[in-house]
C-alpha cells in the first residue's frame, strides 16, 4: 500500500517552494528532518526504465494516491484547492484514467461532499472493479472522518467516528480486501486540557456496514503522541499498521498486528537512532511485508529506513549511501519500489529492489523541472508514480501527473 504521508496541521504543513512542491500535507509524523535523496544514491544502478507520462491537472489540484480496479483503469485520489480569500479551502477528488480510450483523465462523480468540509481524499484502494474505498480528512459538520465505497456502479459516503472532543482527524491510509473487509490508519488531534492537545493513532475496520474503531493502548510515551500512516492487509487475520510515537526529544518506529482477534505492538529491529519512523507498509508474496521511512541519527545525520518481515521477524535492509528518508512503497513482480522523497535540494527518487540490490528507475527530469514524486503503486506487471512538477505563477501547487512503467 501505498500512503500519504501525514495531513496534521494541514495548512501549516502545505510548503510551496519556488522549486518544488513540499505535497500537501505530508510532514512525517515522526517530525523528520529534510534529506539528501538524490536521484542516484550511492550505489544504484544506473538502468535506465522506460517510463509513459500522462497529465492529470494543470494545476491548482493535488495527486496524493493511486491504485488500479483493473488491467486498464487507474483511479488517482487527491483534492482541489479552491480559493478563499487570502488562503484556500479543499474540495475532494477522484480522477480516472481508461486506457482502452486513450491517454486522458477525467474527473469521476463520488458521492456529494459539500465544500464546506474543507477535506481531502488521502488514499484511494481497490481489490477488484467492484470493491473500493476511498479515506478522507475529520469534517466536524458530518460528525467524523470522510469515507466512501465503491459497490461496481457508484460511490457511497460513510462516515467514520472519532475519538471524542477530536480537533482534527483523518485517514491516511486505507486497504480493501472486500466490500466487508477493509482497514482505514491514521491520527487524531484530541485535547489533553483546555491549553493543550496531542496526536493519538486511529485504525477502524470497514465490516461492510459502518467503521468500527480498534480497540488500542495508547502508544504515546508520557505526554508525547503517536499516529499511524499506514496499514496493509494480507488475509483477515493477518494485517499490519505503521507509524511512530513521538515526543520533543525523541520518535521511534511503530509496528502493530492483527492476528484476526486482537492488535499487539511488535518489536522493530535497533536502529541506534535519536529519531525514526516509518511512513508506509506493503504486503508482498510468502508473506513478506516492507515497512519504508526515515531515520535521524544522533549526530544529526540522515537516512532512509528500510524494514522487511519474511513472516517470522522484522529485519533492517540496507540502502544506498545518502539515500534520504522513504515516502511510499509497493511490490511489484514480488520486489519492492519505494520512493526517495525530494527536498528542496535534491530531487525524489524511485528505487527497486532485485536481487539483492537496489536499482534506480530513473524518473525523467525537464531540465530543471523534475517531477517531485509522492506515490508509487504496482499492479501486475504495472508501477505507476504519481507527483506534481514545480508550481508556475499564481498557483497553489503545480501540474499534477502520473508516470508509468511496465516491466
Amino acid at each position: 500500500m501505498k500512503m500519504l504521508h501525514s495531513s496534521r496541521g494541514v495548512r501549516g504543513a502545505i510548503a510551496v517552494s519556488a522549486a518544488i512542491l513540499v505535497a500537501a500535507g505530508t510532514t512525517s509524523a515522526f517530525a523528520a528532518p529534510s534529506t539528501s535523496s538524490g536521484t542516484s544514491p550511492s550505489g544504484t544502478s544506473q538502468r535506465a526504465s522506460g517510463w509513459s507520462e500522462s497529465k492529470v491537472t494543470p494545476g491548482n489540484a493535488t495527486l496524493i494516491s493511486s491504485t488500479r480496479p483493473d488491467a486498464h483503469t487507474t483511479w488517482v485520489a487527491g483534492m482541489r484547492f479552491i480559493p478563499s480569500g487570502d488562503s484556500f479551502d479543499f474540495a475532494p477528488t477522484l480522477w480516472e484514467r481508461d486506457e482502452r480510450n486513450g491517454p486522458g483523465w477525467k474527473q469521476v462523480r463520488t458521492a456529494p461532499v459539500p465544500q464546506s468540509y474543507d477535506v481531502r481524499f488521502n488514499d484511494v484502494d481497490a481489490s477488484s472493479p467492484r470493491n473500493a474505498i476511498l479515506g478522507g480528512d475529520y469534517a466536524e459538520q458530518a460528525g467524523g472522518v470522510v469515507t466512501q465505497r465503491w459497490n461496481g456502479t457508484a460511490w457511497k459516503s460513510a462516515i467514520a467516528p472519532v475519538p471524542r472532543g477530536t480537533m482534527e482527524a483523518g485517514f491516511l491510509s486505507v486497504d480493501t480486501r472486500a466490500p466487508n473487509d477493509a482497514w482505514g490508519a491514521g491520527w487524531a488531534q484530541v485535547p489533553v486540557t483546555e491549553d493543550d492537545s496531542r496526536y493519538v493513532g486511529m485504525l477502524q475496520h470497514w465490516d461492510g456496514t459502518r467503521w468500527k474503531a480498534q480497540k488500542l493502548p495508547d502508544f504515546g510515551e508520557g505526554e508525547g503522541g503517536w499516529s499511524l500512516e499506514s496499514v496493509a492487509a494480507l488475509a483477515a487475520d493477518d494485517v499490519w499498521a505503521v507509524g511512530s510515537t513521538y515526543n520533543e526529544s525523541a520518535a521511534k518506529p511503530l509496528l502493530l498486528h492483527y492476528d484476526g482477534t486482537r492488535w499487539s505492538k511488535v518489536a522493530a529491529p535497533g536502529l541506534g537512532a535519536a529519531r525514526a519512523g516509518l511512513n508506509a507498509v506493503a504486503a508482498g508474496p510468502d508473506g513478506q511485508v516492507w515497512a519504508v521511512g526515515g531515520s535521524k541519527k544522533p549526530d544529526g545525520s540522515p537516512e532512509g529506513l528500510v524494514l522487511k518481515y519474511d513472516g517470522k521477524k522484522w529485519t533492517n535492509v540496507p540502502l544506498p549511501k545518502g539515500t534520504g528518508e522513504l515516502g511510499s512503497v509497493t511490490v511489484s513482480q514480488g520486489d519492492p519500489v519505494v520512493v526517495v522523497k525530494g527536498t528542496d535540494d535534491t530531487r525524489s527518487a524511485v528505487l527497486r529492489r532485485t536481487g539483492g540490490t537496489w536499482v534506480s528507475m530513473n524518473l525523467p527530469s525537464d531540465g530543471a523541472k523534475p517531477l517531485d514524486a509522492i506515490d508509487v503503486s504496482a499492479s501486475g506487471r504495472t508501477i505507476d508514480v504519481t507527483g506534481h512538477y514545480p508550481t508556475t505563477g499564481s498557483q497553489w501547487v503545480g501540474p499534477g501527473s502520473v508516470l508509468t512503467a511496465r516491466r
